[in-house]
Formats: structure tokens, C-alpha cells, sequence
């Protein structure tokens, strides 16, 4: 029963999450009972992030072109964030084989007989995690739900025959839009499409954020049984007994290393994506924030922080875990064993990372360069603007 409550407690918001939108990996689901829901579900979330927002937007750019206000304003208030939602889902939807069964792994972590310190670890990461996802929901969800509210009440100042009454999300649609249903018909489909994109987003990336946390908990694990195997002389009373510890100590740094590297083979496309378009965006709203008042940075800069955060875990907890050999009581196990612990050391050099594209390392070092660059290209931004002015 606790084991059942305590991943729930670390599972259970990403799962509903992802499951809205039909992309959560549900390794105890087989492949024929409810996929067809699923697919439906995905289907229809993404026919309402493409086809109200990212194509009419996009097309609307041609109309658009050469008004920076309004291009800028096209590209991150909507364009970019459900684009990129989009792409974050179509991801997970595509690698769902792939990552049932890490999602299995994180469930039999759960469900194997563990330690009090090693529940209180895995807990710890499950805690941070949810945080993570409860927050980045409430203030995607808040601010969406506020940019609805205002705009639904500029638009209903102008009236229903008014050629210039606004859209909800400026678009183009190859129809007369203006007529009455068919307008308030397009705002509800964008708006749906605005929720399925926060969904998506935020759900993917603490979906991320939950499988890396959950192998950096399984990594400090492992290096507290690496130490307690050298420094507790009751531990092991032969060097038999020591070197079957020691190789399951060594399989299980394996079987960590090929569910990290997983993770960042599945991901490491969209987390470049992620990297450009969040420095696009950083530059494109820091220049509304010098037109009008604005408050999206903090959610771009949450959602990038989260990757930089959990990348920098892994870098740290991949590393450490040499450290945890060379710092135990070595000198006290016989030489021929002892020297059993130079594998684990000579692994651990090459530590574990969360890449962008393969060329890039996510850390908060990162973050940092990241946030200089997307403001020195609103300085060139502001600049041009203001000279064409």
C-alpha cells in the first residue's frame, strides 16, 4: 500500500496530464486496450493546435510581413509556444515504445523492497518533481485563462458586423470569418487549441523532468550502497559475497546509464528545439515588454530553468557516484577486490548529460548563456526598430 501511494504521489500529475492530451506511456496498458482512445485523443489535440493556430498564424505572417509589432506579437504570443507544444507531444506520442518501458523501470523502482533512507531520496526528487509540474500548470493555465479573459473583452466592444472586431488569436483562414457563428465558432476551437497547447507543454516537460529526478535519486542511491559496501566491515564477510554485491552495484550503474542515455536519445531534438525557440522568444517578448506590458518572460524562463535544472542534476549525480568510490574505506577491502572498483570509477568519467541536438549540454551554465543571448538580440531588435522609426 505504500509503495501504491508513493507512486502515485510521484506519478500521478504527469500521468493526468499526458493522458488529456492521450500520450502518457502506459506500460501496464497492451497494445490494442484503449490505444484507440489515446490516438483519438492526441488526434484531436493536435488538429486543434495545427489547424487554429500554428497554419492560420503562420499564413497569416505573408499579410503581416514587415510590421515588427505584429510579427513579434504573431510569433510569441501563440506561434512558437503551440508549435513547440505540438512537436513536444508528437515526440512522446512517436517514442511511446521506446519509453513504456522506462516508465516500467520507474514503476518497479518503486515496488522493489527498499531501505528508509533510499525511500526518503526517492521521495525527495518525487517532491521537487511534483512541485514542478503543479507549478508550471497553475501559471501556464493562469496566464492563458488572463490573455482569454482580456481579449474576450476587447472583442466584444466592437460589434458582430464590425470589419475590424478582433480575433482571439490573429490568424488567417481562407473563409469569411466574420459572420456570426462562425467567428464565435473559431475563438471556442482557439481556445481549445490554447489549452491543449499548455497541456502539452507543461506535461512533456515535467514528464522529462520526472524520469531524469527519478534516475538522479537512483544514482545517489546506488552511491550510498558503493560506500556502505567498503565502509561497513559487516556488510560482506567474504570476497565472494563482496564481489556479488559489487557486480550488482555494477549492473545496476549499467542498467542507470542506459536508462539516462535513453532519455537523452529520445529528447535531445526537441530539447534543441526547445533551446532555439526559447531563445527566440525570450528576445521576441522581451521586445513587447519595451512596447506593452507583458509578463510571459517568466514562463519561458521557468519552463527553459526546468531543462537547465534537471540537466545539471544528472551532470552532478552521474559524476558523484566515482567520487562515492574513491571517497569509501577502499583501503580497507582486500587489493584483489578493491581493485573490482576501478570499473566503476573509470565509467563514471564520462558523466551523463541532457543534450540540445548533441552539441550543447543543459546545465544552469547553460541557462545563463542562453538568457545573454536572446537579450543581445533584442538589443539588435530594439535598435533596427528604432532607427526605421
Amino acid at each position: 500500500m505504500d509503495a501504491d501511494r508513493d507512486l502515485n504521489f510521484a506519478i500521478g500529475w504527469n500521468r493526468f496530464n499526458l493522458s488529456l492530451v492521450g500520450i502518457w506511456p502506459d506500460p501496464l496498458q497492451s497494445p490494442k486496450q484503449k490505444s484507440g482512445l489515446s490516438r483519438c485523443r492526441f488526434m484531436i489535440a493536435s488538429f486543434f493546435m495545427l489547424g487554429f493556430m500554428c497554419i492560420p498564424q503562420s499564413a497569416n505572417l505573408l499579410f503581416i510581413w514587415g510590421n515588427v509589432d505584429m510579427m513579434t506579437e504573431n510569433l510569441a504570443t501563440a506561434n512558437i509556444p503551440v508549435a513547440n507544444s505540438f512537436m513536444k507531444a508528437f515526440t512522446i506520442w512517436r517514442k511511446r515504445k521506446v519509453l513504456k518501458p522506462l516508465v516500467n523501470f520507474f514503476y518497479q523502482d518503486w515496488y522493489m523492497p527498499k531501505t528508509s533512507e533510499e525511500r526518503t531520496i526517492m521521495l525527495k526528487n518525487a517532491k521537487i518533481v511534483r512541485k514542478i509540474s503543479i507549478w508550471c500548470t497553475i501559471l501556464t493555465q493562469v496566464m492563458v485563462t488572463i490573455y482569454i479573459v482580456l481579449r474576450i473583452s476587447t472583442i466584444i466592444r466592437f460589434s458582430p458586423s464590425d470589419p475590424a472586431r478582433p480575433m482571439l488569436y490573429t490568424a488567417y483562414f481562407p473563409f469569411d470569418i466574420t459572420r456570426s457563428p462562425i467567428f464565435e465558432l473559431i475563438c471556442v476551437c482557439q481556445i481549445l487549441s490554447a489549452y491543449s497547447a499548455t497541456v502539452s507543454y507543461t506535461g512533456s516537460d515535467s514528464f522529462i523532468s520526472m524520469l531524469v529526478l527519478h534516475v538522479c535519486g537512483q544514482f545517489e542511491n546506488l552511491r550510498e550502497r558503493l560506500k556502505n559496501l567498503a565502509n561497513d566491515p559487516n556488510a560482506v564477510k567474504t570476497s565472494q559475497e563482496f564481489k556479488s554485491k559489487l557486480r550488482q552495484i555494477v549492473m545496476r550503474h549499467e542498467h542507470l546509464n542506459w536508462f539516462a542515455k535513453t532519455i537523452e536519445d529520445s529528447f535531445n531534438m526537441i530539447m534543441l528545439i526547445q533551446m532555439l525557440s526559447c531563445t527566440v522568444q525570450l528576445c521576441f517578448q522581451g521586445f513587447q515588454v519595451f512596447r506593452v506590458s507583458d509578463t510571459k518572460n517568466r514562463f519561458v524562463l521557468a519552463h527553459l530553468y526546468v531543462y537547465c535544472y534537471v540537466g545539471e542534476m544528472l551532470l552532478v549525480q552521474s559524476t558523484e557516484i566515482g567520487f562515492s568510490a574513491y571517497e569509501s574505506n577502499w583501503f580497507n577491502v582486500p587489493g584483489k577486490e578493491a581493485r573490482n572498483l576501478l570499473f566503476i570509477l573509470h565509467r563514471s568519467t564520462a558523466p551523463l548529460c541532457l543534450t540540445a541536438g548533441k552539441f550543447s549540454t543543459f546545465s544552469l551554465q547553460m541557462f545563463s548563456k542562453i538568457v545573454r543571448t536572446s537579450l543581445g538580440y533584442l538589443s539588435v531588435l530594439l535598435t533596427v526598430t528604432e532607427r526605421k522609426e
